[in-house]
């Protein structure tokens, strides 16, 4: 039986990489989901939207989990342009998932610059 999270990509219409990718960020496999995306990154030139919605939302919340904040806002607002005028690129779940990663990346970063005293 599939987990939901792959049946999601499926569904969602999400290629292999990013499928894969999403299973791997929600088992906690922070290194291999990023390892996964990274080597895939080349494909998304050719990509739908809709799935490169789902690959910066997962490289940006993987990114984060690792502590790559600055990684992590690229991704994640790179999918969030992309979800602005597209929002069921995503489904209600990952747009929650988008939303609150970005809040506490967004909180993360303005901490670090309050700590350099930017």
């Amino acid at each position: 039986m599939l987990p939901a999270v792959c049946l999601s990509a499926v569904s969602s219409g999400c290629t292999h990489y990013v499928g894969r990718g999403s299973d791997l960020y929600y088992q906690g496999r922070y290194i291999e989901a990023a390892h996964v995306l990274e080597m895939s990154e080349q494909r998304l030139a050719a990509a739908e939207e809709t799935e490169r919605a789902g690959y910066g939302l997962y490289r940006g919340a993987t990114l984060f989990r690792l502590g790559d904040l600055d990684g992590a806002r690229r991704w994640l607002e790179y999918s969030e342009h992309l979800t602005a005028t597209h929002p069921d690129d995503l489904d209600r779940d990952e747009r929650q998932l988008l939303t609150e990663t970005l809040i506490a990346v967004r909180a993360d970063l303005d901490r670090r610059a309050a700590a350099r005293g930017l």
